[in-house]
Formats: structure tokens, C-alpha cells, sequence
């Protein structure tokens, strides 16, 4: 009766789905477009089409700077180990939405999960439809909550997590305004709820708190990213800082430039775009930070070797950020761990750590060395 249960969820999830992107939500700006596009519910097969394992990977989109290479990524690592990746993109991130995501993979018959952001109590329920299933699951870009850790730890079908240092980046996000000279900041973050961008925001009000000279413009947490900073500069002209948890160029410039205060209002973000190298050389950014498309190696390695049969010890893995705060800096970023065809670790790092016997310790060591210079000197010609 479970079963059958969630088999109908699953059904009535993908038929709001296929309503949505026939009829988009009249309240949908372009801000909300930017973030999840209309792929909603469509599937994407990279790796090894003829694979030894397909892992499903539940995620928000493909198509941006991040996810892009997160999907190039296990694109390599699929055809290097003999791999399927099914990608399942999801519409949003309600707890409901991932379940169904689960739900329908496990349906497809894959082996492993990897969830994208998935935090909070309904990790286990989404690791009691893996358990059901056979299917193993791992947690990327997302820590557990400490109120069920032990249980998620217990579960033989789960295999570890792993997330990105987010509040050390909200910190540094406003610090580096302040260090630019800005006085009068205004904070704006995704709608509370994901642990990630929760994170980061808990790290930019306390370094607010330990900064009570720097002005706070006021808070905004929602989905119109681009509307928040027009209010915000139309109702303060003394504000000349924004500080944002995500795509801050993408979102801040063209409100900036239509409000004639280019050269007047910096910013500082998560998630790197193209442009952001002329940005922070211009010094209009005054911090760029992301590099987190890494993450996929972390899950990968711990299914993988869950489903040879040798499952390392489970661990929480906190991966680095790379923090651009110069063009310079930018650039070796790109050059050294994002171009095409570049990534950072290669087939013949990741291979030993495929191995029986090989120590999930590793990678906790690879998550805290994870940097441009590192990557750098490990390839060296």
C-alpha cells in the first residue's frame, strides 16, 4: 500500500510538472525564470549510456555556470568508470518535490542517488523510499541536520554527504565590502529554507553583528532578486554595497546601471558567471566566490565504492570554496579548474580512491586542500 502510495504521488508530481511548464505561473518574473529555467521533470543521460551503474542525480538545472560543469563533470567521470548519470531536474526546492524526484528514480531502476541541496527532516524520508528500493543515496551541497544525523548514519543505504564552507562565505561576502570601503549594505538572500544559502545568510548577519559601524540597508530572503535591489536603491541613495547569496552580478548590474549608480554601489556574491572577471577587475566586485561544481566527486567516490561492494566509512566532507577577489584571480580559477575540459581532480587521482580499501579520510583531506593553487601544483606539468 506504501508503494502504491508513493507510485501515485510520483504521478500527480509529474503531472504538475507537465501543467507548469504548459502554464508557467502568471506571477513568475524573469528573476524566478533565471533560477529555474523550464526544464522542470526532464531527464538527461550523461557518463556511460551502456554503464556498470546508472546514479541518478536530483538537481536544479544544467545550464548555468555551476551546474553546467557539475554536469560536465560527471559526464567525465561516467565515461571514465563506466557510469550512467540520469539527471532528474526538479521545479523547486520543496521537500515534496525532491521525495517525488526519489521516488521516480528509484522507479527507473538506478542504483545510487546523489540530492543537490536537499537537507532538513526529510532526508530520512527520502532515504526510507532508497532503503525500499535497494538504492543507495548521497547528499551533495548539503550537510545533515544534527537532529537526525545518527539515523541517517545508521541506514546501510546511505553514504555520506557533502557540503561547501557557506557561512565562512556569507562572512566573507561582507567583509570584503567593508574592506572596500562600503558602509551602507544591503543583504539579500534566497527564501530561507536551503540549508546552503541559510548558511551563508547566518554568516553575513554575524558579520554584520561583528561590524555594528557598517550600516545594515535593511534584509530581503525571496525569489525576486533583481526587484529587491531596485527597492533597495530607489529607497536609499546612500547604499553602496550589496552583498548576495547567489548570482550577484547577474541580478545586480542592470538594476545598478538603470538606477545611475555604476561606480557607486559594489558587490559581492556566491556563484561565479562568465563576466565575472571584468567585474572584480573593474572593481565593481569585491568578492566573487563558487567553485563548488567539485562536489560531485565527493557522493560519486562513496556510491561507487557502496556499490562494489566495499563501502568506505561514511563521512561528512566540507569541501572549500575558491574565492576570487581579483580578475587574477578569476582567471587562474578558470584556467587551472573550470575550462572546458579542465576539472579538478583527474581519471588517474580518482581511480585509487575507486579501489577496496581505499580511506573516505582521503577525501575529507581533498575537501579541505580543494583550491586553485592546489589544483594548480597537483597539475603541474
Amino acid at each position: 500500500m506504501k508503494k502504491l502510495s508513493r507510485r501515485i504521488l510520483a504521478v500527480i508530481v509529474t503531472l504538475a510538472t507537465i501543467f507548469t511548464m504548459a502554464f508557467p505561473v502568471m506571477a513568475a518574473d524573469s528573476t524566478t525564470t533565471a533560477v529555474w529555467g523550464n526544464e522542470a521533470g526532464a531527464g538527461e543521460v550523461v557518463g556511460d549510456a551502456n554503464g556498470k551503474y546508472t546514479i541518478g542525480v536530483v538537481i536544479h538545472t544544467t545550464t548555468d555556470f555551476l551546474c553546467a560543469k557539475y554536469k560536465a563533470y560527471s559526464d567525465y567521470l561516467g565515461k571514465a568508470f563506466g557510469v550512467r548519470f540520469n539527471y532528474y531536474i526538479i521545479e523547486n526546492f520543496a521537500d515534496e518535490t525532491y521525495l517525488a524526484a526519489i521516488e521516480n528514480l528509484c522507479g527507473q531502476g538506478v542504483d545510487g542517488i546523489i540530492t543537490t541541496n536537499f537537507s532538513g527532516t526529510a532526508v530520512l524520508q527520502g532515504l526510507k523510499i532508497c532503503e525500499e528500493s535497494g538504492v543507495y543515496l548521497g547528499v551533495g551541497w548539503a550537510s545533515i541536520d544534527e537532529a537526525i544525523r545518527d539515523q541517517v548514519f545508521a541506514s546501510d543505504y546511505f553514504v555520506g554527504a557533502s557540503y561547501e564552507s557557506d557561512y565562512d562565505a556569507g562572512q566573507r561576502i561582507i567583509e570584503s565590502l567593508i574592506e572596500e570601503g562600503c558602509t551602507n549594505i544591503a543583504p539579500i538572500g534566497y527564501e530561507p529554507g536551503i540549508r546552503c544559502h541559510d548558511e551563508r545568510w547566518r554568516g553575513m548577519m554575524d558579520a554584520f553583528e561583528a561590524h555594528p559601524e557598517i550600516k545594515k540597508a535593511g534584509e530581503y530572503r525571496g525569489l525576486e532578486f533583481t526587484k529587491a535591489v531596485e527597492d533597495y536603491l530607489a529607497s536609499d541613495e546612500t547604499i553602496d554595497g550589496i552583498a548576495i547569496t547567489l548570482l550577484g552580478i547577474e541580478y545586480c548590474q542592470e538594476p545598478i546601471k538603470s538606477a545611475g549608480r555604476e561606480g557607486q554601489v559594489k558587490i559581492a556574491f556566491c556563484d561565479l558567471s562568465e563576466n565575472c572577471g571584468n567585474s572584480l577587475e573593474s572593481g565593481d566586485t569585491t568578492l566573487a566566490v563558487g567553485g563548488q561544481y567539485v562536489d560531485v566527486v565527493f557522493p560519486f567516490v562513496l556510491l561507487y565504492n557502496a556499490l562494489e561492494g566495499h563501502a568506505m566509512e561514511k563521512v561528512e566532507i566540507p569541501v572549500n570554496f575558491i574565492y576570487c577577489y581579483s580578475g587574477e584571480e578569476f582567471e587562474n580559477y578558470m584556467t587551472y579548474l573550470h575550462n572546458d575540459g579542465v576539472f579538478a581532480y583527474t581519471e588517474e587521482e580518482i581511480a585509487p580512491l575507486l579501489e577496496d580499501g581505499a580511506s573516505s579520510e582521503t577525501l575529507v583531506e581533498m575537501g579541505a586542500s580543494y583550491s586553485t593553487e592546489d589544483t594548480q601544483a597537483r597539475h603541474a606539468a
